[in-house]
């Protein structure tokens, strides 16, 4: 292209003119085209748009499934099969998974040339399968966990609140009812233990307002000018899950510094039966609550250490009296 230009003994108005019908002309020679059966982008329903949006917003070494991709964008499983099938292309596609954890059968690759085991591709980013050819849940994005990557908000991100009014006091007997009707009674003990345990190192217990009703064990620091809340765990009774928030934490002091929410990670993951993927470190991880049936005493350390870390970092915090710049 530059010989064309410098064998041009003028390069004038003309001359780029010309310059640029050559230039069209090769680009239609070598792309004739739109594609048969692409749709345009404006003409395309906003929910695939936010499928993809998901796709790119994954963190490596995570998952999800056709269902949960498909309550966030509000249509179906097979809605959401069917349209990645189609759009073969589409990046971080191998990532969704079906709902037991395996690659689909109908997954295709997006060129004839690639014959891989597609499973190879997630593994290499660092999510564990079994013999069973599963991927390990712990690595799982939920649709929570989807909304919360597109920015989307989260009801349960409204700090708990203290006073246990009529309506907290009703709450607590649904958590309490519900924990007694769906889990053993050794979980039971232990869920119990561990929340007593909380309120003795200065925390009080907060829940949600679902007809499953979860519950927060919630400190709240500062002073009367400025007072934050915070929670390390969200309980479920009925599904039997129990989330470590680091979604809310990473927006809290001091948990707004990424090595404490790790130390919190790695203290929870060294609790036999707890198992939180590191590409969930903004997100929200869970683990069984039936955990608490034989670790009770262990997560009461973890709980421990969470509050005087917090503590610890109170007492190194400014004071309205402290002086400062701009302070007389």
């Amino acid at each position: 292209m530059n010989q064309g230009i410098a064998g041009q003994e003028r390069w004038g108005r003309a001359e780029i003119l010309t310059r640029a019908d050559e230039l069209a002309e090769r680009a239609v020679e070598l792309w004739p085209g739109p594609v048969e059966g692409m749709v345009h982008a404006d003409d395309e329903w906003v929910g695939w748009k936010e499928l993809r949006a998901a796709l790119l917003a994954m963190p490596t070494g995570t998952w999800t499934t056709y269902g949960d991709v498909a309550a966030l964008i509000g249509t179906h499983a097979v809605a959401v099969g069917s349209h990645l099938a189609s759009n073969a292309g589409l990046h971080g596609a191998y990532r969704v998974l079906t709902a037991d954890g395996r690659i689909s059968e109908g997954f295709r690759w997006a060129s004839n040339d690639q014959s891989a085991d597609p499973q190879t591709l997630p593994e290499a980013e660092g999510v564990p399968f079994d013999e069973a050819r599963r991927a390990r849940r712990s690595h799982r994005l939920t649709t929570a966990d989807l909304a919360t990557l597109l920015g989307k908000q989260v009801a349960d991100d409204i700090a708990p609140a203290h006073d246990l009014d009529e309506e907290q006091q009703a709450a607590a007997a649904r958590f309490e009812a519900q924990l007694r009707d769906n889990q053993t009674p050794e979980t039971v003990k232990g869920v119990g233990d561990a929340l007593r345990f909380w309120e003795q190192q200065g925390g009080y217990r907060a829940y949600g307002r679902a007809s499953e009703t979860s519950c927060f064990p919630t400190l709240e620091v500062g002073n009367a000018l400025e007072s934050r809340k915070l929670w390390p765990l969200a309980m479920y009774p009925v599904t039997g899950t129990v989330e470590a928030v680091f979604e809310h934490l990473k927006r809290r002091q001091p948990f707004d510094d990424e090595p404490l929410r790790r130390e919190l990670m790695a203290r929870l993951n060294k609790i036999n039966g707890i198992d939180l993927a590191e590409a969930k470190l903004d997100l929200r991880p869970s683990f069984p609550v039936e955990v608490f049936a034989g670790r009770s005493d262990e997560i009461c350390a973890v709980l421990e250490w969470f509050v005087h870390t917090v503590a610890l970092a109170e007492a190194r915090r400014p004071t309205p009296t402290d002086d400062g710049p701009g302070m007389v």
